[in-house]
């Protein structure tokens, strides 16, 4: 890993100046913010519309509103994180920056690993702010809310949007085009998210990390460790074979 920090620096200083961590971050907030105000006022927005005819909606539950981001942000999430890295290796190998990084006294396996950790870091820090901005209008607006569960939620989401980047960055390594890479990425997370309802061998895919996360919230529920340690090494052997991608492909 040669050259890792010094990298992982200049990918930081990308990440702000392409403003991406400030996309990443208002995404992740929009929804954060929009999520509690939408299920408190939504009964009051429904009759207003409707005039002479009242509607009945039961009063939101603090789970409801932590349930319903967890869930939008594990969706848009996923396509945001397509978006982000699908061209972190691809368009340096279009454009031959690649091998003028390549050329200094650095490691493929440091040059793919800095990409990762510095689009991981944008995630993280974005999903942090959201979650705490959503969890304090849950509790403001709604009632009392478990911290606790919501936090282990949150843990998985944010694991489960590191294998997203983690397997976009390495087809982004094997293909020179982001829209090849972005387009097989998209297509093979929701293969696994339509297997993942197989009883047994879904319970191994990464997508029941989520699951795992909303009955954290609700507080009863399964676990899936399983699908926890295959999301880890999933992560390792995307970023492995990317920078093995590069070391057997002409940049």
């Amino acid at each position: 890993m040669n050259g890792f920090f010094p990298l992982l620096k200049k990918e930081l200083r990308e990440q702000l100046r392409t403003y991406r961590l400030v996309i990443v971050a208002g995404v992740f907030l929009f929804f954060g913010l929009t999520t509690p105000l939408t299920l408190k006022y939504l009964p009051e927005i429904i009759n207003l519309v409707g005039q002479d005819v009242p509607v009945e909606i039961p009063p939101p539950t603090a789970a409801e509103s932590l349930l319903e981001y967890g869930g939008t942000v594990g969706q848009v999430g996923v396509l945001v994180a397509v978006l982000v890295a699908m061209g972190l290796v691809a368009n340096e190998r279009s454009r031959g920056t690649a091998v003028m990084t390549l050329s200094k006294p650095v490691t493929r396996a440091a040059f793919v690993g800095a990409k990762w950790t510095a689009s991981g870091l944008t995630f993280t820090v974005s999903l942090v702010a959201a979650s705490l901005v959503c969890l304090g209008y849950t509790v403001w607006l709604i009632g009392p809310a478990s911290a606790m569960g919501f936090a282990g939620q949150n843990l998985l989401v944010a694991l489960f949007l590191l294998f997203c980047l983690a397997l976009t960055v390495y087809f982004s390594s094997l293909f020179r085009s982001s829209l090849a890479a972005g387009g097989i990425t998209i297509a093979l997370i929701i293969g696994q998210a339509a297997l993942s309802v197989v009883p047994v061998a879904g319970d191994f895919l990464p997508g029941k990390l989520l699951t795992w996360g909303n009955n954290l919230v609700n507080g009863s529920g399964p676990a899936y460790p399983w699908a926890l340690l295959v999301a880890i090494a999933a992560i390792a052997l995307c970023l492995y074979f990317a920078q093995r991608t590069l070391k057997q492909h002409d940049l």
